[in-house]
């Protein structure tokens, strides 16, 4: 079971890609690099079609457990977002049409260089909130990203985890 105190949280903050967004094509990042030109068209098609980008072109489905969490979550007034490791931001609008229209529309898109600056974001997010790191919920499908937010006091977990979790809270 996961050890947190869920009355306490404040802030929940989600990652996108295999965290919302689960990729039905498990190799989409493999796919985006083969080429030159698909990787350019990948960032055009989400660009110029934000509103169906992930459910006919690179598609996706929402995660039923973080469905939940996210409604428990809503329903005790945490304040929400999503933060994305990005490149480019031509597929923040794709991202953010996805989570509003699998998840509700008071989840921000916010995008990161990469990784590792997601750090550095939740601690921007907390001063936003003038909330401390533990009042804070961080979900992502990358384990280094959830070790790095638990190294600064961040209630934090694998997206596979969210089961104990909401078996904890319910």
């Amino acid at each position: 079971m996961i050890n947190t105190n869920f009355d306490n949280i404040k802030v929940a903050i989600f990652d996108f890609d295999n965290t919302l967004a689960i990729h039905k094509d498990k190799d989409f990042l493999k796919h985006r690099r083969e080429s030159e030109e698909k990787f350019l068209n990948y960032y055009l098609k989400a660009y110029l079609n934000p509103n169906s980008f992930y459910e006919d072109i690179e598609p996706c489905t929402k995660s039923d457990k973080l469905y939940k969490l996210i409604t428990a979550l809503k329903n005790k007034g945490v304040t929400l977002y999503c933060l994305s490791g990005m490149r480019f931001s031509f597929h923040l609008k794709a991202k953010q049409n996805f989570v509003n229209k699998y998840y509700g529309d008071n989840i921000e898109v916010i995008s990161t260089k990469n990784q590792e600056t997601k750090v550095a974001a939740v601690k921007i997010i907390s001063r936003i909130h003038n909330c401390s790191m533990n009042e804070i919920l961080f979900v992502d499908d990358i384990e280094e990203n959830v070790i790095r937010l638990k190294d600064i006091g961040v209630h934090s977990l694998l997206a596979d985890e969210v089961e104990s979790l909401l078996n904890s809270i319910e």
